[in-house]
């Protein structure tokens, strides 16, 4: 995830210009939802969708998993090893260092996103993820492929759950 971060804000430093119809507060988003004018998909890993709560009504389509690959048994081992020797000083070496992410694209990504359009018959998608970058990229995504797109500003974290809208979830 920091990667992709990194990615999109490099994108924005170099001047990438968004190409989505534009920003809507959760509760814009909300809204449209409610009239059946526009669906809303959280774009976030299924492991965030699940975990971390979602917007009520709100489809899963994410436009990327991670794929993590670990490193040796003798690595996590000592790992493991040192977090024991040190837990009453809270000295914890950093676990993620432990595998190799990779970031997978879902190929499926725009013809699902079509599809879930289709069957509730909008012309419109509401992105979000977290806290707005993710869905953004892939609001600019859907737009390049003619899809009107807008992206829901602030995400869940910080859009939606702030705006106290409905949610399942932690």
């Amino acid at each position: 995830m920091k990667k992709l971060l990194l990615i999109l804000l490099m994108c924005a430093a170099l001047g990438a210009e968004d190409v989505y119809e534009g920003d809507l507060t959760a509760t814009e988003a909300f809204e449209m939802q409610k009239k059946g004018t526009a669906i809303i998909v959280d774009v976030r890993t299924t492991l965030e969708y699940i975990y971390t709560g979602h917007g009520e009504g709100v489809i899963n389509i994410p436009a990327y998993e991670w794929t993590y690959i670990p490193h040796s048994i003798e690595e996590r081992v000592k790992s493991s090893e040192f977090e024991i020797k040190t837990s009453k000083t809270k000295e914890h070496k950093d676990v993620q260092k432990l595998y190799d992410a990779k970031e997978v694209f879902n190929q499926n990504f725009v013809p699902d996103v079509m599809k879930a359009m289709k069957m509730r018959k909008v012309d419109a998608v509401i992105l979000v993820c977290r806290s707005g970058p993710r869905s953004s990229a892939a609001a600019n995504l859907l737009a390049k492929e003619g899809i009107k797109a807008y992206n829901l500003e602030n995400g869940f974290m910080f859009g939606w759950k702030e705006a106290k809208l409905p949610y399942d979830g932690f």
